[in-house]
């Protein structure tokens, strides 16, 4: 008889899990100066290198506001956003922990380089089907010299 009461909220709980985010979308915003950029499409790619470990075990997640083209290699998305999109690429370690931030914006850019240890950032993973990845990216009010910026996101991506 217990179970019976419980599956009710297990459902419940599958299902906002499951609607919450489409695969290869994104809901949440990148905040710079105090303006909001809405993020709606999310990307990954495994087998990332981390440029302080030299492993090649991470996980890039892309959020963007515009979908990216077709043929675009991820795993470099980094170095060749393309113009007119906005968004941010962070780097999944295996244990969930961010290792790199990049965020492309209408001036420019910003690359916090690799790092680890940091907790202005968060990946709150949501277990997903095999070969996905889904959850929740986040950051703190992070101030550089030329901007300020923070990200608060949920996304589902299958990754490539």
């Amino acid at each position: 008889m217990r179970y019976a009461r419980a599956l009710p909220v297990l459902l419940l709980a599958v299902a906002s899990v499951a609607s919450a985010a489409d695969l290869g979308r994104a809901t949440g915003a990148v905040t710079i100066d105090g303006k909001p950029i809405v993020l709606q499409y999310a990307y990954a790619v495994d087998h990332q290198k981390n440029q302080l470990t030299n492993k090649s075990n991470e996980t890039k997640v892309i959020l963007t506001d515009k979908p990216l083209p077709d043929g675009i290699k991820l795993g470099n998305i980094d170095e060749t956003f393309p113009d007119g999109i906005n968004g941010i690429v962070v780097s999944v370690a295996p244990n969930d922990s961010i290792s790199h931030v990049f965020v492309q914006h209408p001036a420019g850019s910003y690359d916090a380089g690799y790092f680890e240890g940091v907790q202005d950032y968060r990946f709150k993973r949501v277990r997903g089907d095999r070969g996905t990845i889904g959850g929740t990216l986040s950051s703190k009010k992070i101030t550089t010299n030329t901007m300020s910026f923070s990200f608060d996101a949920e996304f589902l991506s299958q990754v490539q």
